[in-house]
This record gives C-alpha cells, sequence and structure tokens, in this order.
C-alpha cells in the first residue's frame, strides 16, 4: 500500500524556543510519511532538542510533548515539495538521559501541508472553510459537463469546439453554507500560451464540496463537519467511500491559504458500488442535499452511539457473525431510547412504574430494608420496553408495507438470539453451532438493511424514493428482499 505523502526534508521546531533548532537555518535533515490510514511518521538524522533533552521526554516517562509544541518541516531539495507543519506529538525514540543526542522519532497527530513556509501566527482554530475534491465520485455525481464538438469545412484546417458549465450548487442551512462546484482545468488549453500549435492538450472537470460554518468553527468542528459528510455520502452510496484529503482554506497572514489537512481516520476505501446496488444517486436526492446533511449533523450528535455504532461498522466490517448482530442491535437499542427520552411518558410505562413503586413499598419496614434495595435495582429498568418492542417499534416507522405479525416474530427471533450471546454464551447446548450462525446470518443481514433504511428515513429521504429503493431495482431484487425473505419477512402490497 503507498504513502500519499513520503518526502524527504529538513525540520525544525515551529515558533522556535529551543534555541539550535529553532529555524530552517539550524534544521535537521529527517524524513516524513504519511499512510492512506493517516498515520504520521517523522524520522530524523540527527536530535532537535540540542545537546541535552528535556526530562519531560526521558524514556521511562510519557513521550507527549506538550500541547502547541510543533515541528515545522520543508520539502524537496529547494522547498520545492512545500511545507508541513506536525501537531500534537509524540516522541517514539528511545535512548537513556546519559547518551548524546542521536537520531530521533517522531509520530503525529496531524499534520497540515501547504505550498509556502506556515506564518509565524498560524493558528489551526481560525481556518475559515472546508474544501473537499470528491474524487472518484464523478460517475455518481453525474454532473459531467464536458462536450466536444468537431468542426471541418473539409480543408486543410480544422476546429474542435469545446463547451463546458461550471456548476454551483448552493445549500443554506443553520449551520453552514454548502456549495457543489466544477472547476475546468486545462493543460495547456488555458493560459497565456494557449494558442500556441501543440501536439496535445487535456482537459479535466473536477468537482468540490465547500463547507462554509456560519459561525465560529474550530479544527475540531471542521474534522467533525468533514466526517459527517463522509458518513451522509456512505448512507446513500450504501457502502463507505473514503473522501480525498481535506484542504482548510485561511489563516496565512495577509492573504488565505490552502492547507492539505491528514490526521488519522483508518483504513482506505476507494470502491464505489455498482450504479445499480446503491439507495440513492446524487440526482435523486440534488434539490434536498443539504437539508439532508443538515439533518444528519444533528441527529448524530443527538442520538450518538445509535448512529456511530452503525456507520463504523459501514467504515470497518465487521468480520464475526456475532459481532455484526450486537453491533447493529446495540445500534437500535441506544436510538430507541433517545427516542423514548424526546416524549412524553407513556400510559403504559406509567403504569409499569406504579406497579413496580407498589411492590417496592411492600417491604417498607426497617427488617425489610436490604429486600427493598435488593428489589429497587432488581427493577429499576422492569417497566422499559423489551429487545422485541424496541425493534418492532422501530422499523415500524419505515414508509414500506411490513406485515405486522412477521415484524414481531422477526424481532422476538432477534431477542432470543441476542440474549443467547449475552446469557448462554453463544449457541444453546442443545443446537448445533452451524445453524445457529447461519440463523444469526440471516437475523443480521435483514437488520442492517432495515437499521439502513431506518436512518436514511430519519434524516429526510422521500417516502417514495425510500420505498422505490427497497422494492425495485437492482439493490432491493438482489439483496434487501431476499434477505427480508431468509429472515420471514415479505413486502406486501400496501398496509399491513
Amino acid at each position: 500500500m503507498t504513502n500519499v505523502l513520503d518526502k524527504r526534508g529538513v525540520f525544525w521546531w515551529f515558533n522556535g524556543t529551543v534555541g539550535q533548532t529553532a529555524s530552517i537555518k539550524t534544521s535537521v535533515p529527517g524524513a516524513i510519511t504519511i499512510s492512506e490510514e493517516g498515520q504520521i511518521k517523522l524520522a530524523l538524522e540527527g536530535s532537535l532538542w540540542g545537546e541535552e533533552a528535556p526530562g519531560s521526554v526521558r524514556w521511562d516517562e510519557p513521550r507527549w510533548l506538550p500541547h502547541g509544541k510543533r515541528i515545522a518541516g520543508q520539502l524537496g531539495d529547494y522547498g520545492d515539495g512545500g511545507y508541513v507543519l506536525l501537531d500534537d506529538l509524540e516522541r517514539t525514540d528511545f535512548s537513556l538521559p546519559d547518551e548524546k543526542p542521536g537520531r530521533q522519532s517522531y509520530e503525529a497527530l496531524r499534520c497540515y501541508s501547504c505550498d509556502s513556509p506556515f506564518v509565524e501566527t498560524f493558528d489551526p482554530d481560525r481556518f475559515r472553510e472546508l474544501r473537499i475534491e470528491l474524487l472518484g465520485l464523478d460517475e455518481w455525481l453525474g454532473l459531467e459537463s464536458i462536450r466536444l464538438e468537431e468542426q471541418n469545412d473539409d480543408g486543410e484546417d480544422g476546429e474542435v469546439k469545446v463547451t463546458y458549465k461550471n456548476h454551483k450548487i448552493l445549500y443554506k442551512t443553520p449551520v453552514a453554507s454548502i456549495q457543489l462546484e466544477s472547476l475546468i482545468l486545462g493543460v495547456p488549453l488555458f493560459g497565456p500560451l494557449s494558442d500556441r500549435p501543440r501536439s496535445q492538450v487535456s482537459i479535466q472537470q473536477t468537482n468540490w464540496l465547500v463547507y462554509t460554518p456560519t459561525g465560529e468553527c474550530k479544527l475540531g468542528d471542521f474534522q467533525t463537519a468533514y466526517r459527517r459528510i463522509e458518513e451522509l455520502i456512505a448512507l446513500l452510496l450504501g457502502t463507505y467511500f473514503r473522501l480525498d484529503w481535506p484542504t482548510l482554506v485561511g489563516n496565512c497572514g495577509e492573504f488565505d491559504g490552502w492547507f492539505k489537512f491528514y490526521f488519522y481516520r483508518g483504513p482506505a476505501q476507494h470502491q464505489l458500488p455498482p450504479s445499480y446496488l446503491r439507495w440513492a444517486t446524487f440526482s435523486s436526492v440534488r434539490d434536498p442535499f443539504g437539508e439532508l446533511l443538515y439533518q444528519w449533523q444533528i441527529k448524530a450528535e443527538r442520538y450518538g452511539s445509535g448512529h456511530e455504532l452503525y456507520v463504523a461498522s459501514l467504515q470497518n466490517p465487521l468480520p464475526r457473525p456475532e459481532h455484526r448482530f450486537v453491533n447493529v442491535v446495540w445500534a437500535i437499542e441506544s436510538l430507541h431510547r433517545n427516542w423514548q427520552r424526546e416524549v412524553c411518558e407513556s400510559e403504559r410505562e406509567a403504569k409499569g412504574k406504579r406497579c413496580i413503586q407498589n411492590i417496592i413499598e411492600r417491604f417498607s419496614d426497617a427488617a425489610d430494608r436490604k429486600i427493598k434495595k435488593w428489589l429497587e435495582g432488581k427493577l429499576k429498568y422492569a417497566y422499559e420496553p423489551t429487545l422485541e418492542e424496541r425493534i418492532t417499534e422501530a422499523f415500524s416507522r419505515l414508509p414500506i408495507s411490513l406485515k405486522t405479525s412477521q415484524l414481531r416474530v422477526f424481532a422476538k427471533r432477534c431477542a432470543k438470539r441476542r440474549n443467547d450471546i449475552s446469557h448462554e454464551g453463544g449457541h444453546r447446548s442443545d443446537e448445533d453451532r452451524g445453524a445457529f450462525l447461519a440463523d444469526l446470518q440471516d437475523l443480521t443481514d435483514a437488520l442492517v438493511f432495515l437499521f439502513h433504511a431506518l436512518l436514511l428515513h430519519e434524516i429526510g429521504i422521500g417516502d417514495d424514493q425510500l420505498k422505490a429503493a427497497m422494492t425495485t431495482g437492482g439493490l432491493a431484487e438482489l439483496r434487501i428482499l431476499p434477505a427480508l425473505r431468509r429472515a420471514g419477512i415479505d413486502m406486501l402490497a400496501s398496509g399491513t
């Protein structure tokens, strides 16, 4: 697997406070590598600390450097490879305190890259814009606009007419302005020497998503926004597609600068699913795309684990059936509990609480104090819905026709298998493990498709569009409907 950055250069302390290596003149040669997952490593051929390393980086003490301690670097022989700034550093080489300074190595949680030196006032919490080049998503976006038209009069000279469209699709939400824009690049089709004769020209359309927050936005907020954009596209595609590294704009002295931003983000996945296996195309959600992103942002924050558990399994597919199953069950339970907190207490819950309280109050004598305390612990959540009820209620929200009796049987089977894993250690003694795993696989496949649809429904995908995705086309016929049938659920023509 190739690295996204693998270059040699010279490195020094940024905003130098350590004398000997506080500038490019006293820099130390080394090499920086950044993997596709975002692991940032720096290997130096000398020491940045001078003759004596401070006690804070002794081999037998914590190796994390103080917050704000950064390393700057100039890449290439003459800076022609650009500049980098490494932040949140951990020293990874080991040496005894009395040894002379030798080769040092560091790892960083974040790295910024740009074409010009970093100004002394560089502040990562003062960016104003996030830009993402949507590499690999051209076919899903469907925004191709370049057209070629040959104009030949049968003479010696001929012409080719090139037309294109600069897309600018703007969305406004309460938290940000979001724009999908296209840029046309040509070498040497455009520029001061474009009229010179030549044997080859090229032209390319690039598509960008530009995210500009309406208020103050710190670096962590931009990282979260980037992740939510990536997650929304994953939900629309049906598989996790790793976006290109983000570019942050701003904070470069007198003029704005563009900074490529690297950080650890896990395994890279760049393979788009076939068009017939996607939940939605961009053209089908073009009008509400900004609102879908906004709803995903606020609900992912509001519901936490109910969303995070599922998108994490998309990003890093789980290898074992038990793991896949309990992961989506946890997500359903978490989401349902958050729904409960948002609504008034139901009569059923109130009645259950009163019943439990009446039972506990029967042991009000001092002699029964231990029994009462034990009962309070055992019955604390007895009034809450069962897992079977949570699954049934959650998927009853979907705008598709599911037979209620089948959904309840399915939910009961899921609850039984969850209990088998939690309380029996897996399959029961009177059951074959192969049969247990096969049943678990069937239940999990159905749960995943239903929960995926539920998340899309909750952020505002149109009912008709969601019904179509689940009942017609390649995704439905090849994946969703067979999975539901294996789990004992049949789609109805109408009603439940």
